[in-house]
Protein backbone atom coordinates (compact mmCIF):
# COMPACT_ATOMS: atom_id res chain seq x y z
CA UNK A 1 0.00 0.00 0.00
CA UNK A 2 1.45 3.34 -1.00
CA UNK A 3 1.98 6.23 1.36
CA UNK A 4 -0.65 8.95 1.49
CA UNK A 5 0.62 12.09 -0.28
CA UNK A 6 1.32 15.00 2.07
CA UNK A 7 -1.15 17.32 0.30
CA UNK A 8 -3.95 14.74 0.60
CA UNK A 9 -3.11 14.27 4.30
CA UNK A 10 -3.34 18.04 4.82
CA UNK A 11 -6.59 18.37 2.85
CA UNK A 12 -8.22 15.56 4.85
CA UNK A 13 -6.99 17.13 8.09
CA UNK A 14 -8.93 20.31 7.26
CA UNK A 15 -12.26 18.49 6.93
CA UNK A 16 -14.95 18.64 9.59
CA UNK A 17 -15.60 15.48 11.63
CA UNK A 18 -18.75 14.89 9.55
CA UNK A 19 -16.84 15.21 6.26
CA UNK A 20 -14.09 12.90 7.54
CA UNK A 21 -16.74 10.37 8.59
CA UNK A 22 -18.31 10.30 5.12
CA UNK A 23 -14.88 10.12 3.49
CA UNK A 24 -13.83 7.27 5.82
CA UNK A 25 -16.91 5.19 5.00
CA UNK A 26 -16.35 5.60 1.27
CA UNK A 27 -12.62 4.86 1.52
CA UNK A 28 -13.14 1.78 3.72
CA UNK A 29 -15.62 0.40 1.22
CA UNK A 30 -13.40 1.26 -1.76
CA UNK A 31 -10.19 -0.25 -0.31
CA UNK A 32 -11.94 -2.96 1.78
CA UNK A 33 -9.71 -2.11 4.75
CA UNK A 34 -9.61 0.19 7.75
CA UNK A 35 -6.97 0.82 10.38
CA UNK A 36 -6.75 0.62 14.15
CA UNK A 37 -3.82 0.85 16.54
CA UNK A 38 -2.37 -2.29 18.08
CA UNK A 39 0.12 -2.42 20.94
CA UNK A 40 1.62 -4.88 23.37
CA UNK A 41 -1.66 -4.91 25.33
CA UNK A 42 -3.82 -5.46 22.24
CA UNK A 43 -5.99 -3.00 20.37
CA UNK A 44 -5.86 0.59 21.58
CA UNK A 45 -9.15 1.58 23.18
CA UNK A 46 -10.35 4.83 24.70
CA UNK A 47 -12.76 5.70 27.46
CA UNK A 48 -15.71 7.94 26.60
CA UNK A 49 -17.42 8.57 29.92
CA UNK A 50 -18.21 5.01 31.03
CA UNK A 51 -18.03 3.49 27.55
CA UNK A 52 -15.19 1.74 25.76
CA UNK A 53 -14.43 3.30 22.41
CA UNK A 54 -12.44 1.91 19.46
CA UNK A 55 -10.81 4.50 17.12
CA UNK A 56 -10.54 3.66 13.42
CA UNK A 57 -9.10 5.41 10.37
CA UNK A 58 -9.27 5.01 6.57
CA UNK A 59 -5.47 5.47 6.21
CA UNK A 60 -2.60 4.09 8.29
CA UNK A 61 -0.89 7.51 8.22
CA UNK A 62 -3.68 9.05 10.31
CA UNK A 63 -3.57 6.19 12.82
CA UNK A 64 0.19 6.67 13.12
CA UNK A 65 -0.18 10.44 13.55
CA UNK A 66 -2.81 9.95 16.26
CA UNK A 67 -0.81 7.60 18.53
CA UNK A 68 -1.10 8.79 22.11
CA UNK A 69 1.71 9.25 24.59
CA UNK A 70 0.18 6.59 26.85
CA UNK A 71 0.70 3.91 24.19
CA UNK A 72 3.74 4.99 22.13
CA UNK A 73 4.59 1.39 21.21
CA UNK A 74 1.33 0.90 19.33
CA UNK A 75 1.39 0.62 15.55
CA UNK A 76 -1.28 0.87 12.86
CA UNK A 77 -2.81 -2.50 12.07
CA UNK A 78 -5.07 -3.29 9.15
CA UNK A 79 -8.61 -4.62 9.60
CA UNK A 80 -10.39 -6.22 6.65
CA UNK A 81 -13.68 -4.49 5.90
CA UNK A 82 -15.67 -7.75 5.48
CA UNK A 83 -14.40 -8.88 8.91
CA UNK A 84 -15.32 -5.45 10.31
CA UNK A 85 -18.90 -5.95 9.11
CA UNK A 86 -19.29 -9.60 9.99
CA UNK A 87 -17.22 -10.08 13.14
CA UNK A 88 -16.06 -6.82 14.69
CA UNK A 89 -19.32 -4.86 14.68
CA UNK A 90 -21.39 -7.77 16.06
CA UNK A 91 -18.82 -8.26 18.83
CA UNK A 92 -18.70 -4.54 19.58
CA UNK A 93 -22.49 -4.45 19.80
CA UNK A 94 -22.48 -7.31 22.34
CA UNK A 95 -19.76 -5.56 24.37
CA UNK A 96 -21.35 -2.10 24.09
CA UNK A 97 -18.15 -0.77 22.51
CA UNK A 98 -18.44 2.49 20.61
CA UNK A 99 -16.62 3.36 17.38
CA UNK A 100 -14.70 6.64 16.98
CA UNK A 101 -14.32 7.27 13.26
CA UNK A 102 -11.33 9.21 11.92
CA UNK A 103 -10.17 11.31 14.91
CA UNK A 104 -7.29 13.68 14.19
CA UNK A 105 -3.85 13.75 15.80
CA UNK A 106 -4.34 16.76 18.09
CA UNK A 107 -7.78 15.82 19.33
CA UNK A 108 -10.16 12.96 19.80
CA UNK A 109 -12.87 14.71 17.85
CA UNK A 110 -14.47 12.39 15.36
CA UNK A 111 -17.87 10.83 14.91
CA UNK A 112 -18.65 8.43 17.75
CA UNK A 113 -21.43 5.89 17.38
CA UNK A 114 -22.42 2.41 18.46
CA UNK A 115 -21.93 -0.69 16.30
CA UNK A 116 -25.51 -0.80 14.99
CA UNK A 117 -25.39 2.89 14.06
CA UNK A 118 -22.09 2.27 12.25
CA UNK A 119 -23.60 -0.58 10.27
CA UNK A 120 -26.70 1.48 9.48
CA UNK A 121 -24.54 4.37 8.21
CA UNK A 122 -22.47 2.03 6.05
CA UNK A 123 -25.61 0.52 4.55
CA UNK A 124 -27.27 3.92 4.03
CA UNK A 125 -24.21 5.64 2.55
CA UNK A 126 -22.86 2.83 0.45
CA UNK A 127 -25.99 1.10 -0.74
CA UNK A 128 -27.06 -2.45 -0.19
CA UNK A 129 -24.41 -4.45 1.61
CA UNK A 130 -24.65 -7.90 3.09
CA UNK A 131 -25.99 -7.22 6.57
CA UNK A 132 -24.59 -9.39 9.34
CA UNK A 133 -27.01 -10.34 12.08
CA UNK A 134 -26.06 -8.19 15.07
CA UNK A 135 -29.48 -7.88 16.65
Amino acid sequence: MSDLPKDVFQDLSKMSPEQRFEYALEKMYETQILWGLYGENGWVMLRADEDACFPVWPHKEFALAWKKADDPASEPKQIDFPQWLGTWLPGMKKNNTLVLVFPLADEEEGIMLDAQEMLDCIEEDLGTLPKPDIE
